[in-house]
């Protein structure tokens, strides 16, 4: 996405002319990944039921890729306003484009089940890691990818506008 963006901008010499065709682009391109975390997480359980004896525990090691951006799918000649060698770009804000923790990638570290009890199941297991999956999801506004991906999102549009001949770059982000 970033080398399609990089060769986008290069080819556009005359602001003029080109501005118009930079911005269709851009909205061709749906979103704009700039950024992208691997998270490893520790996810645990410690079951114990009333009415039974003994518990159960389970611990495992997952990781999750995450990616982070700009979606630009309702990018429009609106959102830039130019003034001879001054541009303000307007863009959404950044948010979770995609989120992937791999099953080969999630391995059981530890198990431990009284004489009484069973093993997790399949599907206790995947409602653990499922668990997992929302904690680390309501944890993206504290991680700093957020964050992160607008301030790469700002160095490339101002790298790749520069290029193109303006002066007074300003990128926005608002909804």
């Amino acid at each position: 996405m970033l080398v399609a963006a990089l060769a986008l901008f290069s080819a556009c010499d005359k602001k003029e002319d080109n501005h118009v065709s930079w911005q269709q682009t851009l909205k061709q391109a749906a979103e704009l990944g700039t950024v992208e975390y691997t998270v490893k997480k520790i996810v645990k359980c410690n079951d114990k039921q009333r009415y039974t004896i003994g518990d159960r525990q389970i611990l495992f090691s997952s990781t999750a890729y995450l990616k982070a951006g700009v979606k630009l799918d309702n990018f429009s000649e609106e959102n830039v306003v130019i003034n001879d060698k001054d541009v303000t770009v307007t863009l959404p804000h950044a948010e979770l484009l995609s989120f992937n923790m791999p099953a080969e990638e999630t391995h059981t570290v530890f198990e431990n089940y009284g004489f009484f009890r069973s093993r997790f199941n399949a599907e206790e297991q995947n409602e653990i890691l499922q668990l997992g999956e929302k904690d680390i999801r309501d944890d993206v506004p504290n991680l700093g990818i957020l964050h992160d991906a607008e301030q790469n999102t700002k160095d490339i549009f101002v790298a790749l506008l520069s290029q193109m001949g303006y002066e007074n770059i300003n990128i926005l982000f608002n909804e």
